[in-house]
């Protein structure tokens, strides 16, 4: 009997290292294996450059607007001073159209000459720090910038906190905020150069700025609308790497890697239009036959 017992305690306690042996066998199996999509328009788990954009209906809990926390460890020394210089910028291509949140719909201003409001202002920081803005950008919540609901974007306003008399010049690249009685959302840089971090909220003036029109403006404009092609998607850094090289060299164009939440999309362009078009048929002619615009 003496010997029985540490005889099972043996067998027990190698099935219980064999089953663990297993488990982190399969683990690494999975984690190591790149797997290579295609995704399109279609694709309802893929939001590329429209993360904080308005999404459809049956899509917003996955959407910026859905985040129920704003919170985290905030550097005000990252701030950077001064107001942002307004600069003439051509609408982006995309975060431009009436769009609709939470079933309401909103209209944007595109062609807006004058525009001045007061009302009630809040900010938003870590929650969608490093997330993707109305126009494509990543948003930096110590950038000086801002979300408005209606406005072009990107477009300039001067901030005015009428209770305390501070005044900045922000940069509108994201939509918000879908709050009752709030007629903007600062980024986190922003407001605590405005001095309204602490309470939350502030009663502020909004003035539209129009930056001067350069003489190459017709020319910023044309560039602007050059498109971007996406061929394919992978979650292999090295992959990515493989394939950008291998389809550089097989359409003769330069492939760039971008990297949104450790996936891989390899991009070709911008394009001049007619050149993307073309460009487009040819690569799904190639095989990629979901291969689309992004922006």
């Amino acid at each position: 009997m003496k010997g029985i017992i540490p005889s099972l305690l043996a067998v027990l306690s190698l099935t219980a290292l064999s089953g663990c042996v297993t488990e982190v066998h399969e683990y690494r199996t999975h984690i190591s294996e790149p797997k290579i999509t295609v995704e399109n328009e279609t694709n309802p788990g893929f939001h590329f450059r429209t993360v904080a954009s308005p999404l459809p209906e049956t899509e917003q809990t996955s959407s910026r607007y859905a985040v129920s926390k704003d919170y985290g460890r905030l550097d005000p020394a990252l701030i950077p001073l001064g107001s942002t210089p307004p600069r003439f910028e051509p609408y982006s291509r995309i975060g431009n159209n009436d769009y609709e949140v939470f079933g309401q719909s909103y209209k944007v201003w595109r062609d807006i000459e004058q525009y001045s409001e007061e009302g009630t202002a809040s900010w938003y920081g870590p929650g969608f720090h490093g997330r993707f803005t109305s126009n494509g950008e990543v948003y930096d919540q110590y950038a000086i910038s801002a979300a408005h609901k209606h406005l072009p974007i990107p477009c300039y306003v001067r901030v005015t906190n009428k209770e305390n008399g501070r005044s900045l010049i922000v940069r509108i690249n994201d939509r918000g905020p879908f709050h009752d009685n709030r007629i903007l959302d600062l980024s986190y840089g922003a407001a605590q150069r405005l001095g309204i971090v602490g309470q939350g909220i502030a009663k502020v003036r909004l003035d539209l700025v129009h930056p001067p029109r350069p003489a190459n403006a017709d020319q910023l404009i044309a560039q602007s609308q050059a498109k971007t092609i996406q061929l394919l998607a992978t979650d292999s850094a090295s992959r990515a790497r493989e394939e950008a090289s291998r389809l550089s060299q097989k359409f003769g164009t330069p492939i760039t890697i971008v990297n949104a939440n450790q996936m891989y999309r390899l991009h070709m362009g911008p394009l001049a239009p007619q050149q993307a078009d073309a460009m487009l048929t040819v690569v799904r002619d190639a095989g990629l036959r979901q291969a689309y615009f992004v922006y």
